[in-house]
């Protein structure tokens, strides 16, 4: 249960929203923001989502359907419908793999050619705004003797790390942005996410907080796989959802804003408030002895998106619970 003080989501009255990636982690914490938008503030206002099964998304998550505001557009990146000149008012694109196994220059090709797919789709739709949800991942290795990470720092991915494509992708879509922005004189923001946490989240995939919810909910010991000490910090989805429908609406033409909390906790600590949730709390094992070196950091600086207005609003033992609570019937519920 949330007991935070929530911000009243954004009016969306008039506005007509193509999104991509909708179908997703991110995407249905974005829906059932629109959704709460809806019930605040009247239904006046369309969202359509990219996807390539509508009918599949709607089966598996029937709570979607039957909504006045909500459409969904068969296709893909490289399948967009054709567009029709003043149909959208904003674009928000979010598609995109953030783990892997398909061959680099295609995982590459989808960050960077797909944006620039659904770029061509806005500026042919007439669209004034356009979201791109990048990634920290942007900045590249964060030194560790730097506290947070500022929209300006000079930092970024080296270009002959093959183990950066998802970095290196996002840091050229966003430069896409900008281009044509320049080019069309459409509204581009970039908002880069840092790590999030959400009922939506997968349960059996590449997210420690995931796996660590699964576990404790199966009543399992929490096994850590690195050492514990990399520092990251953790967004709830439905401040995510908020921050970047303001971003959307509001954001500064031509910006990059950070979109995460900046408030630090190692994996081990992660790991244990997780386990804190249960009762009887399970054990955390962690499974690799401390490691020689700088430890992982990646902490966002969420000054200049505080100056919208935007903070954190829901603390990080109120977002475990949330997302604990969601999952409790079914802690291994695949996901779309």
């Amino acid at each position: 249960m949330i007991s935070s003080r929530l911000s009243e989501p954004v009016n969306l009255s008039g506005q007509r929203v193509f999104v991509t990636g909708g179908t997703g982690f991110v995407g249905r914490c974005l829906l059932d923001y629109f959704l709460e938008s809806a019930q605040a503030h009247g239904a006046e206002f369309e969202v359509s989502v990219l996807t390539r099964s509508p009918q599949a998304f709607l089966r598996r998550h029937p709570k979607y359907s039957g909504q006045s505001w909500l459409r969904f557009e068969e296709g893909s990146l490289d399948r967009l419908p054709a567009p029709v000149c003043g149909r959208f008012t904003c674009v928000l694109h979010a598609a995109a793999q953030t783990h892997t196994d398909i061959l680099p220059l295609r995982w590459l090709d989808q960050l960077v050619q797909g944006t620039r797919h659904v770029l061509d789709f806005a500026v042919a739709s007439g669209a004034q705004r356009f979201l791109l949800v990048s990634s920290g991942a942007a900045y590249g290795p964060m030194p560790e003797d730097l506290a947070s990470l500022r929209e300006d720092a000079p930092f970024a991915p080296v270009t002959l790390d093959l183990k950066s494509v998802y970095g290196q992708g996002k840091r050229m879509a966003e430069h896409l942005c900008a281009l044509y922005g320049q080019q069309f004189g459409m509204a581009c923001v970039v908002a880069r996410c840092f790590a999030l946490i959400s009922e939506h989240m997968p349960m059996d995939g590449p997210y420690a907080a995931g796996n660590f919810v699964r576990d404790a909910l199966a009543g399992e010991d929490i096994e850590v796989q690195g050492d514990g000490r990399a520092v990251r910090t953790y967004l709830y989805g439905r401040d995510a959802a908020h921050w970047l429908t303001r971003l959307m609406c509001d954001g500064e033409a031509g910006q990059i804003y950070n979109v995460g909390s900046d408030a630090a906790v190692s994996i081990l600590e992660l790991a244990q408030a997780v386990a804190a949730q249960v009762s009887p709390p399970v054990d955390v094992r962690v499974l690799k002895q401390i490691a020689p070196g700088p430890r992982s950091r990646y902490v966002p600086d969420v000054e200049k998106a505080g100056r919208l207005g935007l903070r954190v609003e829901t603390s990080l033992a109120e977002a475990i619970a949330a997302t604990m609570q969601a999952n409790a019937n079914d802690a291994l519920l695949p996901q779309y």
